[in-house]
């Protein structure tokens, strides 16, 4: 069968959401002929299972991995196996609403400048994620700020501010240039002119964020349709990891994607403010506060990732 618009779904210890994942998306897809493809990434708790009997006899299947490669392996390999002119990227944490994916590929076969799409994404109580779905590029100046804590010290930060997209509209359709790639549909040309997301940033963090700045240096828009929906529930990555390992993938990730997009000069002043935040972020836990489980975890990732710093800052040094 071919298909207009191909879902896929990457999963790992997804099994709290993976059925109203699935059950979601014939609705959201309303009238248009479509397969759904989950790659389970090696999960523990029976999602693959779980995935496999919600999908029933609809057009699709579930891939099981041996080993978690990430989500951009996971969407790799199931574009690979996919057949839609258009592909739905989708977190198994999130539930289509009804006409969503139709409402998407409408827009886009209206408008040929755009890469692709993203629908608007609220929380189970109705409220728009703004400060999680739609972003600007990460600058040197918003990396300071958040990683040095600026808005927890002095208040609202103008670079932040603007990098969050807090001065949207959100009633609004306009181009965005980066919406989370929770639910993300895409051209099929354009992920066969760009290639393959980069599994460098394994395993997950700042790979929908460099494929989005990639579209951008193609000259291609991704646009944000509030008239389509989705609820995303939130947390299934996180909730599946143990306390701490989030903070050496994230900063670790955090540091690839500037190697690729930024300066040598922007570089060595984002490692110092990797270093010095890390630090204070250390002493914040020690300090008793923020959460209680897992301090002894996350003061080691912390200090982790300053030690990483100050190894790759000597090798640098030396071979420069």
């Amino acid at each position: 069968m071919e298909a207009d618009v191909s879902v896929i779904v990457v999963a790992w210890n997804s099994a709290a959401w993976i059925e109203r994942c699935i059950a979601s998306i014939a609705m959201g897809c309303g009238a248009l002929r479509h397969e759904v493809i989950v790659y389970d990434n090696a999960s523990s708790d029976g999602t693959a299972a779980m995935a496999r009997a919600a999908l029933g006899s609809a057009p699709g299947e579930v891939i099981e991995s041996v080993a978690n490669d990430g989500f951009a392996g996971g969407v790799n390999r199931a574009v690979a196996r996919s057949r839609g002119r258009f592909v739905l990227l989708l977190n198994p944490d999130c539930e289509l609403e009804p006409r969503c994916v139709e409402t998407l590929v409408r827009r886009l076969d209206a408008r040929a400048c755009s890469a692709g799409a993203a629908p608007l994404l609220v929380g189970t109580d109705g409220t728009p994620q703004r400060e999680f779905q739609l972003r600007r590029f990460p600058t040197l100046r918003t990396f300071v700020a958040e990683l040095l804590m600026f808005e927890r010290f002095f208040g609202r930060d103008r670079a932040i501010e603007r990098y969050r997209c807090r001065d949207l509209d959100l009633s609004e359709e306009q181009p965005v240039e980066q919406p989370a790639g929770a639910a993300l549909l895409l051209r099929r040309e354009v992920l066969e002119s760009l290639g393959p997301f980069d599994e460098r940033f394994a395993p997950a963090w700042f790979e929908d964020v460099d494929y989005c700045k990639r579209i951008a240096a193609a000259g291609l828009e991704l646009l944000f349709v509030p008239s389509a929906r989705a609820v995303h529930h939130g947390g299934s990555s996180l909730d599946a990891m143990l306390p701490g390992e989030f903070v050496g993938i994230w900063y670790g990730n955090l540091w690839r994607y500037a190697e690729k997009w930024m300066s040598a000069d922007d570089r060595e002043i984002l490692r110092v403010c990797m270093i010095v935040g890390s630090l204070m972020r250390a002493a914040a836990v020690a300090a008793g506060i923020g959460p209680d489980g897992g301090r002894r975890k996350l003061l080691a990732a912390y200090a982790g990732v300053v030690r990483s710093a100050w190894t790759r800052w000597q090798s640098d040094s030396r071979s420069s």
